[in-house]
């Protein structure tokens, strides 16, 4: 009876065991299949950027403007992907992230919360074009939502140094921007782009 136990408990740990191991797979397969072979550095020239305040900003302009910072998004998206798909596929002592990656990570997340930043100011310091701003605004959560997952990766990279049996993600969202990031307002972003010819992938990665 005592052997059939110790069997049972076996099977348990072993079957625990390949669970873990397939979730950890089907992770590394969605940073695989996300992951871009090639992707943009981004320097701080490259962000949005404007000096505009208290201007009546045209159509012509504001589209110019939204695609900028969607196309940056989706640069930084890339290099997201791209991250975690080589940080996934570290293993044994090659886990703590490397001083290398530290440094792109830190600047990464340097720029994206900058390009949040100015963003977020041309749009509530100029008048914008007739019933832009409240889908611009939506724009903004979205996407400064997502760009949460870097906000603060220093210090996520510090934690490793005393904490190496963490895994740091830069993906995925956390639940308490659940309302910010969700297919509804994916699908109130996709029909303002298309309503307005706005051309960017940003939105489907």
């Amino acid at each position: 009876m005592k052997k059939f136990r110790i069997l049972l408990l076996l099977f348990a740990t072993l079957f625990m065991l390949a669970a873990c191991s397939n979730n950890e797979d089907d992770d590394n397969k969605h940073s695989q299949k996300n992951a871009p072979k090639n992707v943009q550095n981004i320097s701080e020239d490259d962000i949005f950027s404007s000096s505009k305040t208290g201007e009546k900003i045209s159509t012509a302009e504001m589209n110019k403007a939204i695609k900028k910072y969607l196309d940056v998004n989706s640069d930084i998206i890339d290099n997201k992907y791209l991250m975690q798909y080589k940080l996934d596929r570290q293993t044994g002592t090659d886990t703590k992230i490397t001083d290398k990656q530290a440094q792109r990570l830190s600047k990464l997340s340097q720029n994206a919360v900058k390009n949040d930043v100015r963003f977020k100011k041309f749009i509530e310091s100029n008048d914008l074009p007739e019933g832009y701003k409240p889908h611009a605004e939506r724009i903004l959560k979205y996407f400064t939502a997502l760009n949460s997952t870097i906000k603060n990766v220093d210090k996520d990279i510090e934690e490793l140094d005393y904490q190496p049996q963490n895994k740091l993600n830069v993906v995925d969202v956390s639940a308490k921007h659940a309302g910010d990031v969700n297919g509804k307002q994916q699908k109130k972003i996709k029909q303002f782009l298309e309503k307005h010819d706005i051309n960017s992938d940003a939105i489907d990665k």
